[in-house]
């Protein structure tokens, strides 16, 4: 006895056979070649096509290539659209700004791991400013001196005055025993 799946399968298969396929006229292949040769040759392909063709021709390669290729174009894209930042000396900070005219104390903070007998300073201005003492401006441009530092943060004060706008800095030098140390303290001087 048969199952019922094997008599379908019988049937379709004799159906199958039963159809019948005309085959194409004896002139077919001349024909064809006729309407071939009347047609001319085909359009060149669209550029989208030309710029697919490598994708055709070696897709193992070809999509890895432009992969990798669209990473480092937008990388690039990216990295120019970041600003870009500004290239200062050491002290890029703004300790303070002060209008032309006014005075301004400024903070200048010596940190040492251990406390220090006698540290030699020297504080240095530029042209553009001065020093300030007593209500009116000293005619040093550099003032030095020893003194004992405690461990930690020492913060010296310094009055100082501008007498036109710009940024100026103001050197500092510092030597405990053999070691230098040299750092600058930014300082803008605003109209008004």
């Amino acid at each position: 006895m048969s199952s019922p799946s094997e008599n379908e399968d019988h049937d379709l298969r004799a159906r199958l056979r039963q159809l019948r396929v005309d085959p194409p006229p004896r002139d077919f292949g001349a024909t064809l070649r006729q309407r071939l040769v009347e047609a001319g040759p085909p359009l060149p392909a669209p550029r989208w096509r030309r710029l697919h063709l490598p994708f055709d021709r070696a897709p193992r390669l070809a999509w890895p290539a432009a992969g990798i290729a669209l990473g480092a174009a937008a990388f690039f894209a990216l990295s120019l659209l970041q600003p870009k930042p500004e290239r200062v000396a050491p002290a890029t900070t703004v300790a303070a700004i002060l209008p032309a005219t006014k005075i301004a104390v400024v903070r200048i903070n010596l940190s040492a791991e251990l406390a220090v007998d006698s540290a030699w300073i020297r504080v240095t201005l530029p042209p553009e400013l001065s020093f300030w003492a007593d209500g009116r401006a000293l005619p040093q441009r550099s003032f030095e001196w020893t003194q004992p530092l405690r461990s930690g943060d020492n913060e010296i004060p310094i009055a100082v005055r501008g007498q036109r706008p710009g940024r100026y800095r103001i050197a500092v030098n510092a030597r405990i025993g053999d070691e230098q140390v040299q750092d600058e303290v930014l300082l803008e001087v605003v109209a008004g």
